[in-house]
């Protein structure tokens, strides 16, 4: 697929092979996102929020490399990071990572959380947060936080994992079954 992408005048359809019938996706190297605000919704159960809080942060460089060597020693990944001066916040599996951590900085676990993603033209972040925020406050859903990510395509939110299937189909409902909320 890569090479026909790359070439940038060439596109692949990928089918579904339960579905003969249906139009498949259409991909290729550049897409108008003028009038898209979601392409896709991704759901990540089962993660844990790592709450690291430490004010020896604060103008501190390499304070961020310690707390991520911690993780590559016990070999656990990082799912998405939302920082402040004061706090980085970090989704991941746990281990035995709690005793690194302690020793730099007070940590707090929240288990049981659910990753919704938003794949998206973040270009227009505000108008797909409204929509977001409005869709599952409707719903009864707390977001517990949230990230940009760097490449300016996706929109993470992190919510009780108990809302997380709930979250999905009600964003799902709004953005690809509704009449545009663009």
């Amino acid at each position: 697929m890569q090479p026909a992408i790359r070439s940038g005048t060439m596109g692949v359809r990928v089918k579904n092979s339960y579905n003969r019938t249906a139009a498949g996706t259409f991909i290729k190297a550049q897409r108008d996102m003028s009038k898209v605000l979601v392409t896709s919704i991704v759901l990540k159960p089962n993660v844990t929020l790592v709450d690291i809080i430490s004010t020896r942060m604060m103008g501190q460089y390499g304070f961020l490399a310690t707390v991520f060597e911690a993780f590559r020693v016990h070999k656990l990944s990082v799912d998405v990071v939302a920082t402040s001066e004061k706090l980085p916040d970090i989704e991941s599996e746990l281990g035995q990572l709690k005793l690194d951590l302690d020793k730099i900085a007070t940590v707090a676990y929240r288990r049981n959380l659910a990753i919704v993603s938003l794949i998206c033209n973040v270009q227009r972040t505000s108008r797909i947060l409204e929509n977001v925020f409005d869709v599952l406050d409707s719903c009864g859903i707390n977001v517990v936080r949230m990230s940009q990510g760097a490449s300016k395509t996706n929109i993470s939110l992190v919510v009780e994992g108990a809302d997380g299937q709930k979250a999905v189909l009600a964003l799902h409902k709004r953005f690809f079954e509704d009449s545009s909320p663009v």
